[in-house]
Order: C-alpha cells, then sequence, then structure tokens
C-alpha cells in the first residue's frame, strides 16, 4: 500500500502505479532519458521557459517585489521543479538499451520506496 501526501508526490504515485510495464512501453520510456543534462543550452531554454510562464503568476502572489527578486524566486523554485534537466533521470551517453531501462526501473523503485505507507 502506498501513502502520498501532497500535489507533487501524488503525482509522482500516479506516474508509478499507471506505467505501463510491457517491454515495447517500458523501452519507449527508456529511450526518453537525457543524456547529456549538462548542457546549458537545454538548462537555460528551460528556465528561460519556466520564467515566462511563471512570472506572471508570481506577480500576482507576491506583488511589489524587483524584478532580481522575482528572478530569485523563481531559480529557486526551477530547482525543485521537474522541468529542470537536472532533476530527471540521466544515463552516460553511450548506454544502451538495457541501461536505461535499469535506470528507469531504478527511478521507479525509489519513488515506490518513499511512498510506501511504513506498517
Amino acid at each position: 500500500a502506498f501513502s502520498a501526501t501532497g500535489i507533487d508526490n501524488a503525482l509522482d504515485l500516479l506516474e508509478v502505479v499507471n506505467a505501463k510495464t510491457d517491454k515495447a512501453s517500458v523501452g519507449s520510456q527508456a529511450a526518453g532519458l537525457e543524456r547529456h543534462p549538462e548542457v546549458c543550452a537545454r538548462f537555460c531554454a528551460a528556465f528561460e521557459a519556466y520564467k515566462e510562464r511563471e512570472l506572471p503568476k508570481i506577480r500576482v502572489d507576491q506583488p511589489g517585489l524587483r524584478l532580481q527578486q522575482y528572478q530569485e524566486l523563481l531559480y529557486k523554485q526551477f530547482q525543485k521543479s521537474p522541468e529542470n534537466p537536472f532533476n530527471q533521470v540521466t544515463v552516460s551517453y553511450d548506454a544502451d538499451q538495457d541501461q536505461k531501462v535499469a535506470a528507469l526501473r531504478k527511478k521507479n523503485a525509489e519513488i515506490e520506496e518513499r511512498l510506501r505507507e511504513k506498517a
């Protein structure tokens, strides 16, 4: 049995529970794993898109701040965001399909262990 408190944990749990486990589905999910998150272009582009989308929302929530303060808040939020390439499962650039599937299963097992009810 699992227990999730908070929306992030609930979404993680739904992702793990509803994941298809047949070989083709697991293979296609593993093929989408990130290989080079350290490339600044990906990180910077993801952060810029995040800022464009979230800046109007945060200005409504916290009016009266300077732009630099808004950007610092957004950066702190982005550090924890699943959109951040560094928060995604990564494999080495020359990983074969078995290594990708193993990384995907390890990620799902970590989520299951984190959300498993302690009896």
